[in-house]
């Protein structure tokens, strides 16, 4: 614990224990009374007992409730986080309890525990415990609100970031640089091959198609995504030549969804991060993983210099896999590769 921290809560620690001792002095207990009997010592114990009993139950089950958040959260499975919770504070509560109440008639059991423990009646235990219970009702109920705040804040951010993910998938390929590009090649190739040029085109249109057919969609088919990704690979295969060098190893009748240009979002973030060459050709493997993954892995070669971002990022694509799959997309760096993992998508 920081020492900010360990400030924080011994202000806390006083000010419970404090306000809980006046409490139980002006209003449960008569001070008049009190010092008549045992003057000021009487007065101090009431005050002091019953402020360390109150934190006591407080701080204890407040911490109980911080512990459960982290292993059992109640945006997760909310009933069965109530009845351990409930259970946890009246076990909690009651050993809790026994100790306060030992604490209390020290002066006539002393060390004689099991006394004291005969002595204890319902009468003494039951008030105790519907007061910890409104306690406890107060700490879990506020952490619940509090989860489920925390819980909407972050859906909302995640649904944006998936929104900013479409919209920067479709950015990109209406964005001048492709199309100049793609004009330049077809441009080439429109004296040189006629029959290429034609099928240029024919795959260049099937490539905005699917961009402005599925900008609406969550999930398509893999393979709807694959035969999308061809088209998009043909387009870069004229570009660069041999110098791109792609393998594709997934069965077109494969099951699952992906969401959207993931693939193609992956292959252009690959061309845009590496130097591509017929001495050092761009490789890009592509491969389904115990059926529950799809991954794209290239060699490395980084560019010295970067061009301008188009703004597509690994951040937008882990964005959307959060929403639409609730797991995190698997990204490393190492023996000369770039491996990207994005979960299959069930239907």
């Amino acid at each position: 614990m920081s020492t900010a921290a360990l400030k924080k809560w011994s202000l806390d620690f006083l000010k419970i224990a404090f306000v809980s001792g006046l409490v139980f002095v002006f209003l449960f207990g008569n001070p008049v009374e009190l010092y008549q009997t045992g003057g000021w010592y009487m007065v101090w114990t009431l005050f002091w007992k019953s402020g360390l009993a109150t934190v006591i139950f407080w701080f204890g089950n407040g911490y109980m409730s911080e512990v459960l958040d982290r292993w059992l959260p109640w945006t997760d499975k909310p009933l069965k986080r109530l009845l351990v919770s409930l259970s946890l504070t009246i076990l909690y509560t009651s050993l809790a309890f026994v100790f306060i109440f030992w604490l209390w008639t020290f002066d006539d059991f002393g060390w004689d525990f099991m006394t004291m423990l005969n002595s204890l009646r319902a009468r003494h235990f039951i008030p105790t415990l519907i007061i910890t219970f409104f306690i406890s009702l107060f700490l879990h109920g506020r952490t619940f609100l509090l989860n489920w705040k925390q819980t909407l804040v972050e859906a909302e951010r995640l649904k944006k970031d998936q929104i900013s993910a479409r919209y920067e998938a479709l950015k990109s390929q209406v964005n001048p640089h492709f199309l100049f590009n793609s004009l330049n090649v077809l441009s080439s190739l429109v004296h040189r091959d006629a029959d290429l040029a034609e099928k240029f085109i024919r795959q260049l249109s099937d490539v905005y198609r699917y961009i402005l057919d599925s900008r609406s969609k969550e999930s398509v088919p893999i393979s709807e995504e694959l035969q999308t990704l061809r088209a998009y690979l043909f387009l870069m295969d004229i570009r660069f030549g041999g110098a791109l060098q792609t393998h594709i190893s997934i069965p077109e009748n494969s099951h699952g969804f992906i969401a959207p240009l993931t693939l193609q979002m992956l292959v252009e973030n690959a061309l845009k991060h590496n130097e591509i060459s017929k001495a050092n050709p761009l490789q890009i493997d592509i491969f389904m993983e115990n059926n529950d993954w799809i991954v794209v892995r290239n060699n490395l070669a980084p560019k010295t210099i970067l061009p301008e971002s188009t703004g597509i990022g690994l951040a937008n694509i882990q964005a959307q896999y959060q929403v639409l799959a609730g797991k995190s997309v698997l990204i490393t760096d190492h023996d000369g590769f770039f491996t990207v993992k994005v979960p299959v998508l069930k239907g």
